[in-house]
């Protein structure tokens, strides 16, 4: 869903200003070690206040690859150029089921996992997905990283809460996977808006860095209590917080794979809380991807950014415009991609199965060529003239499966025939797929070994 087009002297003018942020007001990062290297490197420094030139911003931002592959022993995966990462769900603390929230158990991580395996839209897991109680907090990630390495072949994003996690999911893919080197998983951090990156953040983002492995470096402020109320002065704040996470990874190793990541959000000031959807956060994902695309880094915005409390009216519609809006503005890394609420503080099985289908309409359409001499067939138009009917054609019979998309969870035949049914509705439909998908699930196939090094992570 494109709200406006993007101007080149919008774009100029928002790098100008984030200039002037990096240049004078600087991003502050709570890591000693960290500050002590940029003075070393010639920086200015204030306290954890680092300022960046001009020259160091141009220089670190043409280190960035425009793209990547990820490989692991059973999948590739490109990110940037073309190439798009599609991933479901992080963070919700609740699972919404008949109507009620709960905790969410082990045996919802795995499902979640399941759905994600068999998903024809998903090619990457988020280990962090939903919370976990009961596990050790610094036993979760790793017992997360192993259930998704476990469940699912897609690669991986690791954690990248903290140094610790990080570096242990990391270490767990490259035993896992039998690698040494390549871009074999990818984290997703974060900056704490405004401008402030602490030492968790760092050393999190770092663990990759130095590795030479993946990061998505993203900010999620909302206007008017974590970020300007306007939208240009959002846009410019997360621009320059953004930035100072890929120019730190670019200093500390040239070259690395970034993602260049933006999920704000909107605001309600009546109860000084975020919203996730809205037609300003239409506006910034269409200014965050022309900076990504301005930079000519890959890019991650975005999502499917609900603010419903349950599987309605409200996040259908919302579900729909901002996963249209996310791919309408060129995203490479689709995080956030189905199952959902509120802000992304509640998740639903049923709700992923709508929400898979969303993404796949439009994948099935997306980059197809339509009108072609052999497409138009002016045989069977021919043949079959005016005042007849095509219902009997070959082709009919042949082309309508590929040609047309047939929505499961949808209805699409007449009222009398949805009656003779039982009236299902779109949830309960969603239901029988949901107990579908997991009835017919086939866990992928390792060699002891590798389900040994799994068995060690998941003990706590």
């Amino acid at each position: 869903m494109i709200v406006k087009q993007v101007k080149q002297s919008e774009i100029e003018l928002i790098h100008e200003k984030t200039l002037e942020v990096l240049a004078n007001i600087g991003v502050v990062f709570e890591h000693q070690d960290l500050i002590d290297y940029f003075k070393r490197l010639g920086l200015k420094t204030d306290g954890f206040r680092v300022f960046f030139d001009k020259a160091t911003v141009e220089k670190a931002i043409s280190t960035i690859p425009p793209s990547f592959t990820m490989k692991t022993p059973y999948e590739e995966l490109k990110i940037g150029e073309g190439g798009r990462a599609i991933s479901t769900a992080s963070g919700a603390r609740n699972i919404l089921k008949k109507g009620k929230l709960v905790a969410p158990t082990m045996e919802d991580y795995i499902n979640i996992r399941k759905l994600d395996a068999t998903n024809p839209a998903v090619n990457l897991s988020s280990s962090p997905l939903t919370y976990l109680p009961g596990i050790p907090i610094d036993r979760v990630d790793v017992v997360k990283a192993a259930l998704t390495l476990k469940y699912s072949k897609h690669p991986m994003i690791a954690s990248c809460i903290k140094k610790t996690d990080a570096e242990e999911t990391i270490e767990l893919a490259r035993r896992f996977y039998g690698v040494d080197s390549g871009y074999y998983v990818v984290g997703v951090g974060n900056t704490i808006s405004p401008l402030r990156y602490d030492k968790n953040d760092v050393e999190a983002i770092l663990s990759y860095s130095v590795r030479n492995l993946p990061v998505v470096i993203a900010c999620c402020s909302t206007p008017g209590l974590t970020s300007p109320i306007t939208v240009a002065g959002t846009v410019v704040q997360n621009n320059a917080e953004v930035l100072a996470g890929l120019i730190m990874a670019q200093l500390v190793n040239p070259g690395c794979p970034v993602v260049y990541g933006n999920v704000s959000f909107g605001s309600n000031m009546r109860v000084a809380a975020p919203t996730s959807w809205g037609p300003e956060v239409a506006v910034i994902i269409q200014y965050v991807g022309a900076m990504a695309h301005y930079y000519k880094i890959p890019c991650r915005i975005g999502g499917n950014m609900s603010v419903a409390k349950e599987v309605d009216w409200q996040d259908g519609a919302q579900a729909a415009m901002s996963v249209m809006t996310t791919l309408d503005c060129g995203c490479d890394f689709f995080f956030h991609a189905c199952g959902e609420l509120d802000c992304f503080n509640i998740f639903s099985l049923e709700k992923y199965i709508l929400d898979e289908e969303l993404l796949m309409q439009r994948l099935n359409v997306e980059g197809r060529e339509f009108i072609t001499e052999e497409a138009i067939n002016m045989e069977s138009i021919e043949e079959v003239g005016p005042g007849g009917n095509y219902l009997l054609e070959d082709d009919t019979l042949e082309l309508y499966p590929s040609e047309y998309w047939l929505p499961k969870p949808f209805s699409c035949e007449s009222y009398d025939k949805w009656q003779a049914d039982g009236s299902p509705s779109v949830m309960e439909r969603a239901e029988k797929i949901v107990e579908k998908r997991l009835a017919d699930y086939q866990a992928p196939e390792y060699t002891p070994e590798q389900m040994a090094i799994l068995e060690e992570a998941m003990k706590y």
